[in-house]
């Protein structure tokens, strides 16, 4: 599969934005996806592209919230494009992967050509996102 960007949990996005900055990447417009309750931004440097997330409204529940308590800023994702979502769930799922957050439509991707994403996870690996990107990469 091909890789899309790392997902980085970041508390405050607009200085973690200043520090890859500071490290050469250039960032896309935010992108606030009220129903996830995150703010998105996506960075690139050359090749490499990041996602910035971070929680929009601190009383309510967001996907980062726990990784956040648990670790602070990080990287907690790979994220890989798919052609084929759901073929390519159910190869994973016979390699004992885990579904942890279930396909749905990401706002954060409209704009690039994407579609659905789906989290999944492995014990010997963590966490990883899958996004739809039309044709684009697949899992052989």
């Amino acid at each position: 599969m091909i890789v899309d960007h790392i997902g980085y949990a970041v508390r405050d996005i607009d200085r973690a934005r200043t520090e890859f900055e500071g490290l050469g990447y250039t960032f896309e417009e935010s992108v606030f996806d009220v129903d996830r309750n995150v703010c998105i931004q996506f960075g690139n440097n050359g090749e490499y592209r990041v996602e910035l997330i971070s929680v929009m409204d601190r009383e309510k529940e967001a996907p980062v919230v726990d990784v956040l308590k648990k670790n602070g800023p990080t990287p907690y994702h790979i994220c890989y494009r798919s052609s084929d979502l759901a073929t390519d769930i159910e190869k994973l799922k016979k390699k004992n992967w885990i579904v942890m957050i279930p396909r749905a439509r990401a706002l954060a991707f409209d704009r690039s050509g994407g579609g659905s994403v789906v989290f999944l996870y492995h014990r010997y690996v963590g966490m990883i996102e899958l996004v739809e990107m039309g044709s684009l990469g697949d899992m052989d």
